[in-house]
């Protein structure tokens, strides 16, 4: 779950389309576009297509249009008109994250990275998960990475705080204790 940057642009037009779904009782529907949409321009060939100046915006939603036809919410298609009388389709590669955030929120979920020196088994992520879900009070779901330069133990990335219990944290802890003491 690698946080990349959301323009604030990016974000109006997330929020718009959240307040929008959310109103019209269509929450699940665009969830599910936005979330196809995600995984289609994650793309990197398919992002650096929207981004390319030397293709118009016009032939960027005829291109959209053909690969998703009909299949998309009218919500999320008329985003796709917005953005591209506006010339700004680009900022469709951020907006189902900026979406996934809002949706997040709302349901009272956060989601974080669980990083581990090996692998870790599901039961453990979930005894994690379920901890920190007591201590925020929201529903916590972890995405796991694997780091061997940690050693040993976990480190926890949560809503832009780090928790680290790993092994290489520990050390680093022990070496400024000890560069900091006088002799």
């Amino acid at each position: 779950m690698a946080q990349a940057h959301i323009s604030p642009a990016a974000r109006r037009y997330g929020r718009a389309l959240f307040e929008v779904a959310l109103e019209q009782g269509s929450l699940d529907s665009v969830r599910a576009d936005l979330k196809l949409l995600g995984a289609v321009l994650s793309d990197a060939e398919t992002s650096a297509a929207l981004a390319d100046p030397r293709i118009d915006d016009r032939q960027k939603r005829g291109l959209l249009d053909k690969a998703f036809g009909d299949f998309l919410h009218e919500h999320t298609r008329h985003l796709f008109g917005v953005l591209e009388a506006r010339k700004r389709l680009v900022l469709l590669v951020q907006i189902p994250t900026a979406f996934a955030e809002l949706l997040d929120a709302h349901e009272g979920r956060q989601r974080g990275v669980l990083e581990s020196a090996s692998t870790i088994s599901d039961p453990d992520r979930q005894t994690v998960e379920a901890s920190l879900s007591q201590k925020t009070g929201l529903k916590v779901s972890l995405e796991t990475i694997i780091n061997e330069d940690l050693l040993g133990g976990v480190r926890v990335t949560l809503a832009g705080t780090r928790y680290d219990g790993s092994v290489r944290g520990h050390l680093d802890r022990l070496r400024q204790t000890l560069e900091n003491v006088e002799l």
